[in-house]
């Protein structure tokens, strides 16, 4: 979760990211879970955007794109768990969600909106070291860092002592 501590800063990430994230199609990104994250994958990109854009901003590096390229990571909308893989060996890898989901953030992200060589380089490349190809900026090596800690934290949370207890008082509940 995004916690804001300069408020100034944060309008000027607001307005540099308007068109994103006040879309519908990105809207839905509130739907998609993601990391045990409750607010869905709309979140996380939101957090790994917000904290990229700081840091970029503090580097001195292009903080635009870093925002930018930051929430449209992960702008994919399939249920990874549900993609039926074929193949065998190297096809089959390719397929699975770590190595394909920047390839299809990055088809919708460039149909969507005008990307620089930056944004597609930060959604491209935002898995490494699980993707071979290492990022080639340092707003992206910023973004796919900051991607791990978010996701880090988020799983985190989502399974603290309370939380699977909770889930599965759930889960007796709806077997009854």
């Amino acid at each position: 979760m995004v916690k804001i501590t300069d408020r100034k800063q944060f309008d000027d990430f607001y307005d540099l990211t308007f068109d994103i994230l006040t879309s519908r199609r990105f809207q839905s990104l509130k739907l998609e879970p993601h990391h045990g994250n409750a607010s869905g994958r709309f979140e996380h990109c939101l957090s790994v955007a917000y904290y990229s854009f700081v840091i970029s901003k503090k580097l001195g590096l292009d903080f635009k794109s870093a925002a930018r390229g930051g929430l449209l990571h992960d702008y994919f909308f399939d249920n990874w768990r549900e993609v039926k893989k074929e193949g065998r060996g190297l096809d089959r890898i390719r397929q699975c969600h770590g190595m394909a989901h920047p390839k299809k953030a990055l088809k919708n992200a460039k149909t969507d909106y005008d990307l620089n060589d930056r944004e597609e380089n930060m959604i491209l490349r935002h898995m490494f070291p699980l993707t071979i190809t290492p990022p080639k900026y340092g707003e992206s090596w910023i973004v796919s860092l900051v991607d791990k800690g978010v996701a880090i934290g988020e799983l985190a949370r989502a399974h603290t002592p309370r939380k699977i207890v909770s889930r599965r008082k759930l889960a007796s509940v709806a077997t009854m």
